[in-house]
C-alpha cells in the first residue's frame, strides 16, 4: 500500500460538478451583458451598401449567453433589418459565402425573427433566406438549431 493514501490534498477538481444529471439550465453564473451585434457598425455598413459586411458583422457576436431577452430581441431585429436589405437575387450569393457556424447562427436569427415579427413582407424575406440556407447546408442546419441549448 502506498504511503500517501490518506493525503487527498491533490484533489482540486470537484468531479461531481460535471455530472450531466445535475445540469442547471437556469444557472445565474453566466451573465454577460453587452453581447450582440454592434449596431453602429452594422448601420454604417448598411448606409454604404456593404450588405455582405453587415451580414458578417451581425453574425460575429450573437447574444446567446445573456439572459436579457431585450438584448436578444434587439439583436434579432437588427439582423432581420440586414436580411431585408438584400434583394432576392442576392441572397444565394450571400449564403454561399457563409461558414457552417455562421449559417447555424443565421438560422437561429431567422427562426426568432419569424417568431417576433409577423409582417408578411418580413416573413417572405425570411423564408427566402431559410430556403437558401437549407439548400446549401442541408437539414442538419435545422437540426442543430432546434436541438441546441443556446436560444435567442
Amino acid at each position: 500500500m502506498a504511503k500517501n493514501m490518506q493525503n487527498t490534498a491533490y484533489r482540486k477538481l470537484d468531479v461531481d460538478a460535471f455530472d450531466p444529471e445535475q445540469y442547471n439550465e437556469n444557472d445565474d453564473s453566466v451573465e454577460t451583458p453587452g453581447l450582440g451585434p454592434d449596431q453602429h457598425t452594422i448601420q454604417s455598413f448598411l448606409a454604404s451598401s456593404r450588405l455582405q459586411d453587415a451580414l458578417h458583422a451581425s453574425l460575429l457576436t450573437p447574444p446567446l449567453d445573456t439572459k436579457d431577452q431585450g438584448v436578444k430581441d434587439r439583436a434579432t431585429q437588427l439582423v432581420a433589418k440586414v436580411l431585408q436589405s438584400f434583394k432576392t437575387t442576392e441572397i444565394e450569393a450571400a449564403v454561399q459565402k457563409l461558414s457552417i457556424d455562421e449559417a447555424d447562427i443565421l438560422m437561429k436569427y431567422v427562426y426568432k425573427a419569424m417568431e417576433i415579427q409577423a409582417d408578411a413582407a418580413i416573413c417572405q424575406s425570411l423564408l427566402a433566406w431559410h430556403a437558401q440556407i437549407v439548400a446549401k447546408f442541408g437539414h442538419g442546419c435545422i437540426i442543430r438549431v432546434l436541438s441546441g441549448r443556446q436560444r435567442l
